[in-house]
């Protein structure tokens, strides 16, 4: 046994010593590329730039390692380690381990013969026939524009009966230009009046349409896929309503040319009715009128509390404008559990969206929703629109500030929590060892589940504990005390390859303490001495 580990040891080591060498674009860093940047870093897309062949990676290779690295990039504003939302947009660390090696080694393109094939961006509908497709009027950004733009197109649907939405696609006319969509439908002919009345097409309005009545249906961002509700779940169409588009784009495009398009399949009836409106807003539930004096970083917060009746919660929304920092929005039950929504360490404007849960998240009745928002309205918000400092207050324009949050929901019924809204693998936010390589080389003298040594140990605060599965399978991790009783379990990963848990060891009394993985093939064991 000594031998074997002595000889699993030395494997490893060369094997780490190696992976910078084998790291390569065509092998390593094409797949990751691929999987989470070319949907707007394609040529024509809303990226600045390609990042579809090698040439263009390597030219790019410090903007990339810097924005992984700091996770400006991929776009994705909620912290994962607060609750876990679909369709997340995260690279591992493993991931970024990997993109930063191979730029620090020189970023080697490999043999281009092993890329996987380039992915082919198309403008057409991933909805099969829509029932209902409409285009805004061809839109020129005039020429001498210097700033941002929020141009909003109401479009009649010309519907003669109610309807009700379950898909939606938003297809950019120019993806290169529109970075993001907001999807309203309007009932009062507001928002056409004020379409009809600017000489357009289309008119400016920023931070919303032009008219609180207008109700938020949906939106869009640059690598969103289509909406899909769940099976007899949608939103009620008006007849007669116009669709209102209200699309951003952003300074510099002078004279380019959009014509962006709507896709919706429609039924004529569900048995589950979604609303979708901000149930958290500064109309009516926020602490103090929503004003942020110069030269201040202020928090406010809003709390509703539920009527007498169970809901589900598909998506949540947190909206503001520039001077917006970070959120957090939850709710406390009746019970005083508390129920995470999302939170935003660090706001962005120009990347907001609707969050779907994983799966519908089952709200009780008198439950209070909660928010908080803080705004930094000093000169180290670099997205301030005053210069210098102004007091901000309540508004649809540049200059003001909103605190809203949307959900979108429906009343209850038994087992919507078990309704997934994204059955994709969760990304493993723990992998903080880069395993190319090394897995290859290990599996070839590795056949049953290996336990080793927590490091460190004794610890007194954390260990991290780590384990390699030769194939992927259930495992159990618990932790005994040395008279066998069950201390604590694990949420232990069942991922081929190298697995790591950070565990907290804080929370136990110090003492010596059994690990154990138990798997298909045994149960393995490891001894842990805890210090205080």
């Amino acid at each position: 046994m000594k031998k074997f580990t002595i000889l699993l040891f030395s494997v490893f080591i060369l094997a780490t010593s190696g992976n910078a060498q084998s790291i390569t674009w065509a092998s390593n860093i094409a797949p990751i590329l691929y999987n989470n940047c070319t949907k707007c870093h394609h040529q024509d897309g809303i990226a600045p730039f390609s990042l579809l062949d090698y040439t263009d990676a390597y030219q790019q290779r410090f903007n990339i390692s810097h924005d992984v690295t700091i996770k400006k990039m991929p776009p994705w504003s909620p912290d994962p380690t607060y609750t876990r939302l679909a369709h997340e947009r995260l690279l591992t660390p493993a991931e970024i381990s990997l993109i930063n090696e191979w730029v620090n080694n020189g970023a080697p393109e490999g043999d281009s013969s092993l890329a996987p094939t380039q992915p082919v961006y198309t403008n057409g509908s991933q909805l099969g026939t829509p029932n209902l497709s409409l285009t805004i009027p061809t839109f020129t950004v005039p020429v001498n524009e210097t700033t941002d733009i929020y141009q909003c197109f109401a479009i009649p649907s010309n519907l003669l009966t109610d309807q009700y939405i379950t898909a939606m696609e938003i297809v950019p006319g120019n993806p290169s230009i529109v970075h993001h969509v907001l999807v309203y439908q309007d009932t009062t002919g507001i928002c056409a009046a004020l379409d009809s009345a600017s000489p357009g097409p289309g008119y400016l309005n920023f931070g919303g349409v032009g008219t609180n009545k207008a109700i938020l249906i949906g939106g869009w961002v640059p690598g969103a896929s289509p909406s899909f509700m769940p099976a007899n779940f949608g939103i009620k169409l008006f007849k007669n309503s116009y669709i209102v588009l209200q699309i951003h784009y952003p300074a510099g495009d002078n004279g380019r040319i959009d014509s962006t398009k709507i896709n919706l399949l429609l039924a004529n009836s569900v048995s589950r009715k979604v609303s979708m409106a901000p149930i958290l807003n500064y109309f009516t539930n926020i602490n103090a009128p929503l004003s942020i004096p110069a030269d201040s970083i202020v928090t406010f917060n809003e709390h509703y509390q539920l009527p007498n009746i169970d809901i589900s919660a598909l998506s949540v929304a947190p909206h503001n404008h520039l001077i917006g920092q970070k959120w957090i929005s939850y709710g406390i039950t009746p019970a005083n559990d508390t129920i995470p929504f999302i939170r935003i360490n660090n706001w962005d404007f120009h990347w907001q969206g609707f969050y779907n849960f994983r799966n519908i998240v089952k709200i009780p009745a008198g439950t209070t929703l909660w928010a908080y928002c803080t705004y930094n309205n000093t000169t180290s918000n670099l997205n301030n629109p005053n210069t210098p400092p102004q007091t901000v207050v309540a508004g649809d324009y540049t200059s003001n500030e909103m605190m809203l949050v949307y959900f979108s929901y429906t009343p209850y019924q038994a087992g919507d929590e078990n309704i997934q809204m994204d059955t994709s693998a969760l990304i493993n936010l723990n992998d903080t060892l880069s395993t190319v390589g090394i897995n290859e080389v290990a599996k070839a003298i590795v056949s049953t589940p290996q336990l080793y040594d927590a490091a460190p140990n004794p610890a007194k605060d954390e260990t991290m504990i780590s384990y390699y599965l030769p194939v992927a399978e259930k495992v159990e991790l618990k932790v005994f005390d040395v008279q066998g009783r069950l201390v604590d379990q694990l949420n232990a990963t069942s991922v081929l390859g190298f697995n790591n848990i950070q565990y907290n060891t804080a929370k136990l009394q110090a003492a010596t303490y059994l690990i154990s993985l138990s798997s298909g093939s045994g149960v393995k064991t490891k001894q842990l001495v805890v210090t205080k």
